[in-house]
């Protein structure tokens, strides 16, 4: 008996400096951008396409993604896509390239059909967002992988150049950091329901509805301006590097978007 109390006081200055999950929060925050998008596709033989595309974002974010999409339609019913984006992040500085440059790959599928007047498609796709600069892998992850899912639906106004643009998207990340929080997590009892098992690394992080009115100039170019709701969602983890303690904070961003986006097709 006196062996096993020596053993636990022994062990006891181990035991008091456990990792442990010191706070959970929620923060929101609301605020409204523009973006003026302008697209340029070129189309090819045997259902191939080119669109190179710039998107530039208002402050706050200041930012601008540059596209490089090649596409293949084998039926009319149903294209496959892979895309590069490179992704400069204004709100970061320019000093350290490593920190406002960003690099996205997208592979995406479309299923659509045309019902008279009406232009239904679903896309479904896998995006990759990869980093350039030092990182807490406790924290954050080099690359993210994210599901998209998109339902469009377009209504050619009879008699007009004019349609009516309808769009939900939603954005399921994949691979959220995990491992550090589930360890300290399950050492201890769970303090919401939030850190149970494993599926804490995939969450719906991003609901995308959209609605607006498209201008077809003529056969090759064409003018939309929409209204856009964006509802993200981000669980934002913090490790302190002396105790291994995390903070873990729930942040919920609500955008109001308004999108000007120029297409050009030959």
């Amino acid at each position: 008996m006196k062996r096993i109390v020596l053993i636990f006081f022994l062990f006891l200055p181990i035991l008091a400096s456990a990792q442990e999950i010191i706070l959970e929060d929620t923060t929101s925050s609301q605020y409204a951008e523009a973006h003026i998008i302008a697209s340029f596709v070129k189309s090819f033989d045997h259902g191939l396409s080119l669109t190179f595309e710039e998107e530039i974002r208002s402050a706050p974010a200041h930012r601008s993604h540059t596209t490089l999409e090649l596409g293949y339609a084998p039926v009319k019913y149903l294209s496959l896509s892979a895309a590069y984006v490179l992704k400069l992040y204004g709100d970061q500085g320019w000093s350290d390239v490593d920190k406002y440059l960003r690099h996205r790959a997208n592979l995406l599928i479309t299923g659509q059909v045309k019902l008279g007047q009406w232009n239904l498609s679903l896309r479904e796709g896998v995006m990759l967002d990869a980093r350039c600069d030092e990182i807490d892998h406790r924290e954050k992850n080099a690359v993210d992988f994210t599901l998209r899912s998109r339902l469009q639906v377009v209504y050619s106004i009879p008699k007009t150049p004019l349609g009516i643009v309808g769009k939900f998207e939603l954005l399921n990340t994949l691979n959220a950091p995990v491992a550090y929080l589930n360890s300290v997590s399950h050492s201890q009892s769970p303090i919401s329901n939030s850190l149970n098992g494993d599926s804490y690394g995939e969450y719906i992080s991003e609901l995308r509805p959209e609605l607006g009115l498209q201008w077809k100039i003529d056969k090759q170019n064409s003018l939309t301006l929409s209204y856009r709701y964006n509802y993200l969602y981000d669980r934002s983890i913090n490790v302190e590097d002396e105790t291994g303690d995390v903070s873990l904070t729930h942040k919920y961003t609500t955008k109001h978007l308004i999108l000007l986006a120029y297409k050009f097709g030959w």
